[in-house]
């Protein structure tokens, strides 16, 4: 039914990099989406526009007026971006999540009833070809699609419920620490490596902070405080906050999009995997900003090619030796290169008031390496991820608070608490 209009959206080259944005590679990262605020069209036209509108985006324009049909799509595309279909773009430019989301809405919006929407996404499925090993493997349930092979999905809408079903999965083989994601399409991953261009300005983020911003740091005597320091402030670093505590998680899953599923990251490590903040190993991991990209990337060269030993490693690679050694005098010149291009779980000095609310810890990425992500601290069961969504946001948020999680407790500088307590009796 939908083949051919279909086929012929994703000749806009814009429209199929949305989709491979939203869905395609999080299916085969992760092994599953949720493409179920698009297929109940849950997402208000006044947000999207808000959002875009923000960003200063040009896909605002397909939010002006009504939405199209399936006749009138190719048209308005082309009229209102003034965008030839035909003609071949050989760079287009980077989506934002954002601009993804609201252009992966807009052609569902094309479809007028859930079940056309729903159909719609199956054909989707069957005619994406990187799916083709999948494919008989591909499920779908509330709006969530996922490969029965790799993942278990689970669907919550009480504390009581979640806290049962996660209780019975901690061991005593591993440590269980937990992360809450308002959209279970986000990738785990921290925000420095969200796009190639946070990326590759990395170094000069953290220099730019710490010249114009000296004093914030002058209690900050390792990398990792810096580091920790810039990411309470919300500069994109390698570090991905995490919490040893299930409830502060759920809060973050719930605290936003009440229109989408949250979804409950269980995180599950090894001792070998947890490191203290006085680690050599995370000495090392927190120096990488110091260096521009095109270091990190010789770094990186060097540590991956098997015909360099960890000798050799060490003395190409003097520079990041000689910053750890400014951090630590006692410092051995030993680094295992191996260690650069792994992941680690660092537990947070409790030095200020919100990781001690939060309950927060971290997880300090490495040289990035597609072969060491961050899915391999998922918790898994007879081999295939656990994933834990969540419904009924709203209904949460208030269970919650009996338990005092809330705005002002996770955040309590004063401004959170502030605005916490303006908005809590501003609804009466």
């Amino acid at each position: 039914m939908f083949f051919f209009f279909f086929n012929m959206l994703y000749k806009v080259k814009e429209i199929k990099q949305a989709f491979n944005y939203i869905c395609l590679d999080k299916m085969i990262s992760d092994g599953y989406f949720d493409m179920s605020i698009y297929i109940y069209g849950k997402i208000k036209k006044e947000d999207i526009r808000g959002r875009l509108a923000k960003e200063k985006s040009k896909y605002i324009v397909l939010y002006d007026g009504a939405y199209p049909t399936q006749n009138t799509a190719y048209d308005i595309w082309s009229r209102k971006l003034n965008n030839d279909l035909h003609k071949e773009k050989t760079v287009l430019p980077e989506l934002t999540h954002d601009e993804a989301s609201a252009i992966v809405n807009w052609v569902y919006r094309t479809l007028k009833s859930a079940e056309e929407r729903e159909d719609f996404t199956k054909e989707i499925l069957n005619e994406i070809k990187e799916l083709d090993e999948i494919q008989s493997n591909v499920c779908f349930s509330k709006g969530v699609i996922y490969n029965k092979a790799k993942v278990d999905i689970h669907f919550f809408s009480s504390i009581s419920g979640i806290n049962s079903f996660v209780a019975s999965k901690f061991s005593a083989e591993s440590k269980m620490f937990f992360r809450g994601h308002s959209n279970p399409n986000y990738i785990l991953r921290p925000s420095i490596m969200r796009t190639a261009r946070l990326e590759q300005n990395e170094s000069k983020m953290y220099h730019e902070l710490l010249i114009n911003c000296p004093n914030d740091f002058e209690k900050c005597y390792t990398h990792l405080e810096k580091l920790v320091e810039m990411q309470h402030y919300g500069l994109p670093t390698r570090l991905l906050d995490i919490t040893r505590n299930l409830l502060v998680a759920l809060y973050f899953a719930c605290e936003s999009q009440p229109e989408m599923y949250g979804e409950l990251v269980l995180i599950s490590a090894k001792e070998s995997e947890i490191k203290y903040p006085q680690s050599d190993t995370v000495s090392m991991l927190a120096s990488l900003p110091l260096f521009s990209q095109k270091v990190q990337d010789y770094f990186y060269k060097l540590a991956e090619d098997p015909n360099i030993d960890d000798y050799k490693f060490n003395i190409e690679a003097g520079r990041l030796l000689h910053e750890v050694k400014l951090e630590k005098p006692a410092f051995q010149p030993e680094i295992n290169k191996s260690h650069l291009l792994n992941n680690y779980i660092v537990y947070a000095l409790k030095n200020n008031n919100r990781i001690v609310k939060q309950d927060g810890a971290f997880i300090l990425c490495g040289l990035r390496n597609v072969s060491h992500s961050l899915e391999k601290f998922r918790y898994r069961e007879h081999g295939k991820k656990v994933i834990v969504l969540i419904s009924q946001k709203k209904r949460l948020l208030k269970q919650l608070e009996t338990f005092s999680i809330n705005r002002a407790a996770l955040f309590p500088e004063i401004d959170c608490v502030a605005e916490y307590l303006k908005d809590k009796f501003s609804r009466g």
